[in-house]
């Protein structure tokens, strides 16, 4: 599809009630996957386009929910025909220049620091294939001013910050719901902030499927003996289902190296105490470890996961699947990375309202995960036809940029497209480091993004036709 068909499938379902508004967020979340930048004036080159830009940000019937949610429903729309998905979820923070303590900020960081923003967490959606889909979900929140003087063991769950991780997840689901084909599952990835026993009792009273990376030895139920038993002892003395090869990559304390990883997985009933009442709650996960044995290079600690999850674990294949699952985890992390800097650069934003800084920055965040899409697809599917993912009109203006000629009739792959977009881009090849990133990427699709209007426009004054 072009830009306008994405970004009709991306937010036209917010309708914001009147046809023009419709119309200009349309065009709004085009011009930002054109050109993705933190600022208005940087996205927006002609003053026309600024001000229209400026009054939908402000008009207080405009609401960033309505927009947000219209992302998330094409998200979760996309995924139909899956039988799983994985979703990674993560939170984060948005550092937002607020002087005046006018934009509905709170603290962020270290409180003597001064910096202010939001809180927010995300949840996107992967294929089994790994293939970014979308965001299925996103909750922002302002800290209070003042630090609360009770520690957190005196907290209730609803008073914690833990509450946002299942809070995302119940949005999650119901998006999934009404929005999915029925048998749609989502399987749920967090990181060690996510081992908490209200997230974990959640999990299991809902259903849901969720893998958490351990972040404590945490107490197993008493055995009828009455035995006291402890997570990682009862995991280790589990039989061994098999072991695989990974390719781990060299980096800073890490040699290169193929490890040989160890599988062990058992079902365990988690001890989990709410330390605010004493109260015990029993949770029933499978604990899946992944240890490197006979490969760990002098002087550096094996590689090791141990994971919970409440998919069960039965074999060898389910165990892989759940580790599988985690490792998908990090596309989250990369694209904070491609909404936060170098590609959107959302921080960089100078609005002055709450809702005008959710709007715009939900516009960012759509771009960014279509370049996530894209750099994975380049990297790891590069033999797709490029029609996948771009108009013809679009590698028109590829080859027209690069100052080529092309008849339209031999359709390049996906790899080739978007490293062509990148020499655009700046891209140096081989020097640089590695394969073409979203950076990249985002800057050689700002010189495509122009062409590829023009091409559009030609073609329909031409009377259609796939040729120019």
């Amino acid at each position: 599809m072009n830009l306008q068909d994405w970004g009709e499938e991306e937010f036209g379902r917010a309708g914001l009630g009147d046809a023009r508004r419709h119309r200009r967020l349309i065009q709004m979340a085009v011009r930002v996957a054109e050109a993705p930048a933190g600022t208005v004036s940087a996205v927006f080159r002609t003053t026309a386009e600024r001000e229209g830009a400026y009054r939908l940000l402000s008009n207080e019937h405009v609401d960033w929910l309505d927009i947000a949610a219209a992302s998330h429903a094409a998200c979760v729309e996309r995924c139909r025909g899956e039988r799983v998905v994985f979703v990674a979820e993560d939170g984060s923070s948005l550092n937002i220049t607020d002087d005046t303590r006018a934009k509905g900020t709170g603290p962020i960081g270290a409180r003597g620091m001064g910096a202010r923003g939001f809180q927010l967490m995300n949840a996107i959606a992967i294929t089994l294939d790994g293939v970014p889909v979308g965001i299925c979900g996103q909750t922002w929140w302002a800290r209070s001013e003042k630090a609360d003087p009770r520690s957190g063991k005196a907290k209730s769950p609803e008073e914690k910050e833990t509450r946002h991780w299942y809070e995302l997840a119940a949005q999650v689901r119901e998006c999934f719901a009404t929005h999915g084909d029925g048998d749609l599952i989502p399987w749920f990835q967090y990181d060690r902030g996510g081992d908490a026993w209200p997230i974990l009792l959640d999990a299991q009273n809902t259903g849901q499927w969720v893998t958490v990376r351990s972040s404590s030895d945490r107490r197993i139920a008493d055995s009828p003996d009455g035995t006291r038993r402890y997570l990682r002892e009862t995991v280790a003395a589990s039989p061994v289902l098999g072991s695989y090869n990974l390719r781990v990559t060299g980096g800073p304390g890490r040699a290169a190296r193929t490890a040989v990883m160890e599988v062990q997985a058992c079902p365990v009933a988690l001890q989990m105490t709410d330390d605010r009442t004493s109260k015990k709650h029993e949770v029933v996960v499978w604990a899946v470890s992944t240890k490197e044995v006979g490969t760990t290079p002098e002087g550096e600690k094996p590689l090791h996961w141990l994971l919970l999850t409440t998919r069960p674990v039965l074999d060898l294949q389910d165990a892989q699947l759940t580790i599988y699952g985690y490792t998908q985890r990090w596309r989250v992390e990369e694209f904070h990375k491609a909404w936060k800097s170098g590609s959107c650069d959302v921080e960089d934003l100078q609005l002055r309202s709450e809702n005008g800084i959710r709007v715009w920055g939900t516009l960012l965040a759509a771009a960014a995960m279509r370049l996530l899409r894209l750099t994975y697809l380049s990297r790891h599917e590069p033999d797709r036809p490029a029609t996948d993912e771009f108009s013809v009109d679009e590698i028109h203006a590829v080859h027209m940029a690069r100052d080529k000629d092309w008849n339209g009739k031999r359709i390049p792959t996906i790899g080739q497209v978007t490293r062509w977009i990148a020499d655009l881009g700046g891209y140096v090849g081989k020097s640089s480091g590695g394969p073409p990133g979203m950076i990249v990427l985002a800057r050689g699709w700002e010189r495509v993004a122009p062409i590829a209007r023009v091409v559009s426009r030609l073609r329909r004054l031409q009377g259609g036709g796939s040729e120019m």
